[in-house]
C-alpha cells in the first residue's frame, strides 16, 4: 500500500517533539557554559599553591566519581551516544528512553561543564533521539513513524546545538535515515525546524562561530587546496584510528567504573594545571588566527595535546562527544597548513584563514564520512557565504577521498560496531 503523503497525526507528534527537544536542548546548552565558568574560577583557584592543586585535582576526581555512578546506572550513555542511536535504529541496539535522557543530561552536563576535550552535539543526538522516543511510544506510533520520529529528533538535537536546521536535515539523511520517504522527510523536517526555533527564541540567533571578516579566496590558491584537502584527510585517518585505538585499550583495562571514569577527570585536570587554555572542547582555537595566531610548533603541540585529551576522555566512556573537537582538530590541522605554506610565502594572511574554517568540513568528512552535512554545517555555523562554497567542497571530497584511499571506516559504524563486539562478549 502507498504511504499517505500527509498525515496529520504525525504531524502534531512531530510538532509537539521538536518544541520538546527545543527547551531540553537549550537547557543543556545553557548549563554547560554555567558549570565551565565556575570551573575555571576553580583553576584559578587552583594555580595559587601546591595544596590548591591538589584540592583542584580531588575535585576533579569526585566529579569523575559522581558520573561514573550515572555510566553504571545506564552504560548506554557512553561516548556521544550516535552510534547508540543508530544501534536503535537498526534494531541491534535496545534502552529505555527515559533512563538515556535523565543519566545522559546528568552525566553529560558534569562532563562536558567540567572542561574535559568531549563535545556536546554528539550528546545532544542521543538526548534528542530519547525524547523522539518516549513521545512515538506514548503516542503508540507505529514502528514506521517511530522510526521517523526518533531519527527527527536525534537531527533536531544536533540542530538546537549548532543552531544549524539546513545541516540537521541533511544529517537526518546522510547519517541516519540512509533513505526514506516523503512523510518521513516532513516529520524529521519539522521537528528539526521547531527545535532550532525554540533554541533561538531561548537562546539567541547569533552563529556558533562569528567569523569577525569576510572570506574569499583567489583562484591562484586553488592548487594548495588540494594539498589541504591531503592534510585533513590523513589527520581523519589519525583520529578515527587513535579514537578506536583508546577503545581498545580501556576495554582491556579490567578495572572498576569509577577508576575509569575518574581517570580521565584526573589527566585533564593536571594539563588545566599546566596550560589553562585547553579547557573544553577546542573551540577557541577555531578563532586564534583571527585574532593572535601561535607559532607553528605551538599549534602542532596543541594539535597533538587536544588529541590526547580527547581520546583520554572519549575512550573512557564517558558521555561526551567528538563532534565539535573534531571540527576544533581539523582547523588546527587547517591551520598548521595555512601556516606552513605562509611562512614560505605561498599564501597569503587572508588564504591562511579561509583555510582553518573549511578544513574544519573536510575534517568531519574524512571522520564521519558525511561530507554534505560537514560542508552545510560549517556555512550554518559561521555564517558562510558562496563565496567559499566551492574552495570548501573541494578540500572536503579530497579528505573525503583520502580517507577511502587509507580504508578508514566512518567513525560512528566503527563505534557502533565496536560496542555490538562488547555486547556478544558480556551475554
Amino acid at each position: 500500500m502507498e504511504e499517505k503523503r500527509l498525515d496529520f497525526k504525525l504531524g502534531f507528534v512531530s510538532l509537539v517533539t521538536g518544541l520538546l527537544v527545543g527547551v531540553v536542548v537549550s537547557g543543556f546548552r545553557l548549563a554547560i557554559p554555567f558549570l565551565m565558568g565556575m570551573v575555571g574560577k576553580l583553576l584559578q583557584f587552583g594555580q595559587q599553591s601546591l595544596l590548591h592543586s591538589l584540592l583542584f585535582i580531588f575535585i576533579f576526581a569526585t566529579i569523575g566519581v559522581v558520573v561514573s555512578w550515572n555510566v553504571k546506572k545506564e552504560p548506554m550513555i557512553g561516548g556521544s551516544g550516535i552510534p547508540q542511536v543508530a544501534g536503535k535504529l537498526s534494531r541491534q541496539l535496545d534502552f529505555s528512553w527515559f533512563s538515556v535522557l535523565i543519566h545522559k543530561l546528568m552525566g553529560g552536563i558534569l562532563t562536558i561543564g567540567s572542561g574535559l576535550t568531549v563535545g556536546r552535539e554528539g550528546p545532544s543526538v542521543q538526548i534528542g533521539a530519547a525524547i523522539g522516543q518516549g513521545i512515538a511510544e506514548k503516542s503508540h506510533l507505529n514502528s514506521q513513524n517511530q522510526r521517523y520520529l526518533i531519527v527527527g529528533a536525534a537531527s533536531a538535537g544536533m540542530a538546537a546545538a549548532f543552531n544549524s536546521p539546513i545541516s540537521g536535515i541533511i544529517f537526518a539523511l546522510e547519517e541516519l535515515l540512509k533513505r526514506t520517504s516523503r512523510r518521513g522527510f516532513l516529520a524529521s523536517s519539522l521537528i528539526i525546524i521547531t527545535s532550532t526555533l525554540v533554541s533561538i527564541i531561548l537562546l539567541d540567533n547569533t552563529f556558533t562561530l562569528t567569523i569577525p571578516i569576510s572570506l574569499e579566496l583567489p583562484v591562484r590558491d586553488y592548487p594548495f587546496l588540494i594539498i589541504l584537502g591531503m592534510v585533513i584527510g590523513l589527520s581523519g585517518v589519525l583520529f578515527n584510528r587513535v579514537i578506536l585505538w583508546g577503545k581498545r585499550v580501556y576495554a582491556r583495562w579490567h578495572v572498576p567504573v569509577v577508576i575509569k571514569c575518574s581517570f580521565p577527570f584526573v589527566v585533564t585536570a593536571l594539563f588545566l594545571l599546566w596550560d589553562p587554555s585547553l579547557l573544553g572542547s577546542g573551540d577557541h582555537y577555531i578563532l586564534m588566527p583571527f585574532h593572535e595566531n601561535i607559532a607553528l610548533a605551538s599549534l602542532l603541540s596543541v594539535y597533538l595535546i587536544k588529541l590526547f585529551l580527547l581520546v583520554v576522555a572519549f575512550s573512557s566512556g564517558l558521555p561526551g562527544g567528538i563532534f565539535f573537537p573534531l571540527l576544533a582538530l581539523g582547523s588546527l590541522a587547517g591551520n598548521i597548513v595555512g601556516t606552513s605554506l605562509s611562512m614560505g610565502g605561498l599564501i597569503d594572511q587572508n588564504t591562511l584563514l579561509v583555510f582553518t574554517v573549511i578544513a574544519m568540513a573536510a575534517h568531519f568528512a574524512a571522520i564521519v564520512r558525511a561530507p554534505l552535512t560537514g560542508i552545510f554545517l560549517i556555512l550554518e555555523m559561521t555564517g558562510g557565504s558562496i563565496h567559499y562554497l566551492l574552495p570548501l567542497a573541494m578540500v572536503t571530497f579530497v579528505a573525503y577521498l583520502v580517507a577511502e584511499l587509507f580504508h578508514s571506516e566512518p567513525i560512528y559504524e566503527s563505534l557502533l560496531g565496536l560496542m555490538l563486539a562488547n555486547e556478544k562478549e558480556e551475554g
